[in-house]
């Protein structure tokens, strides 16, 4: 019979259940964390002999020709001022085992301690440029400053991806992440963390 539903399911048409669909509409709010969970990547600069690292959630890939990567970071971190002098930045990718480093790296200050002695952080020397990267990453990018924005309380930092650094062992042919052998730090909001389970994966073709 035309428009009676019979409960089975009609794939793309399925209709969300409801119990995601009681929203509650908020024109004041106070966090901005409802699109995480987000990995997790540890900017890292090298200015004349300081080096400082510092973990970040608000980033994005924003062009393939030329490649280019993005992180919003406040002017009030000592790492946006080492970028604007050093103009560059390494981007590094820990698996989930290093969590507790991303809090340290995103709760300190390098103007208070340094992070690289106090955390014991092991560093990859970089090939193009002279900020290093982490040891134990399984993804680094080594970025070249390309511009930078301000939008609202943050400024969005761009850099040329110059090198890629990759374990061969945590990725695919075709680039993709194993998340069967590896789990990325992705950041929850509030100090909590979480990860994937390989039990997940699917891939959908249409």
């Amino acid at each position: 019979m035309r428009g009676r539903r019979t409960g089975r399911s009609n794939g793309l048409g399925d209709k969300v259940k409801k119990e995601f669909n009681m929203m509650i509409v908020k024109e004041k709010f106070e966090n901005f964390y409802h699109f995480y969970p987000y990995p997790v990547a540890f900017i890292g600069v090298k200015y004349q002999e300081k080096i400082n690292f510092m973990s970040a959630a608000w980033h994005s890939p924003l062009s393939m020709k030329p490649p280019l990567f993005a992180v919003m970071i406040s002017k009030k971190r000592l790492t946006h001022s080492l970028i604007t002098k050093a103009k560059e930045f390494s981007a590094s990718f820990l698996p989930f085992e290093n969590r507790k480093c991303s809090a340290f790296c995103g709760r300190t200050s390098g103007r208070d301690r340094d992070k690289v002695k106090d955390f014991s952080i092991e560093l990859i020397n970089p090939v193009k440029i002279s900020s290093p990267l982490m040891a134990g990453s399984y993804a680094g990018l080594e970025c070249k400053l390309y511009d930078i924005r301000e939008y609202g309380d943050h400024d969005l930092i761009v850099g040329e991806v110059v090198v890629i650094h990759e374990d061969p062992n945590y990725f695919d042919k075709d680039g993709r992440l194993l998340v069967e052998k590896v789990k990325p730090i992705l950041y929850l909001g509030m100090d909590f963390y979480v990860s994937t389970s390989s039990e997940t994966l699917e891939k959908i073709t249409l």
